[in-house]
């Protein structure tokens, strides 16, 4: 059985690697330049963040076994409804999501301890900013709708 922390970095690569996708994908689909731009932005940072998991062992973290049993991952999934012709306002809520529920993990994570917790911090902010970019790209354009 794999250990449960290695379970959660596996899953957290995962998640970062699935947020790579998404947002390469959409800089290739949006005609709106700026959101292309931070799209791509978007995706390259996020394939950091899978490399940077990608290296991290259990050991590198510390764990208290009642902490590690609730890391909310299941709380925090974002379900995403692939279907043709998903507009941009979607795509962009389906972003914001991806990053609140990445911020809320690295948190969690970071609190295990361990000398890893600086990262995940550094990542939990990092996910936040990623996070008020789209939603301002997501408010702007619903005031010009308006």
């Amino acid at each position: 059985m794999k250990d449960p922390l290695q379970k959660v970095l596996s899953f957290a690569a995962a998640r970062e690697q699935e947020a790579e996708a998404f947002y390469k994908d959409w800089a290739q689909r949006t005609v709106d330049p700026a959101v292309r731009v931070l799209f791509g932005e978007l995706g390259a940072r996020e394939h950091g963040h899978w490399q940077l998991l990608a290296h991290i062992t259990p050991k590198d973290l510390v764990a208290r076994p009642h902490q590690v049993a609730d890391l909310a991952i299941a709380e925090g999934l974002v379900e995403i409804k692939a279907r043709a012709g998903i507009a941009l306002q979607e795509a962009l809520v389906v972003a914001m999501k991806r990053e609140e529920t990445s911020a809320r993990l690295y948190e969690r994570l970071a609190e295990l301890g361990g000398e890893s917790a600086p990262l995940f911090h550094s990542m939990a902010n990092e996910e936040r900013e990623h996070k008020r970019k789209i939603e301002t790209v997501y408010d702007e354009g619903t005031s010009r709708e308006n």
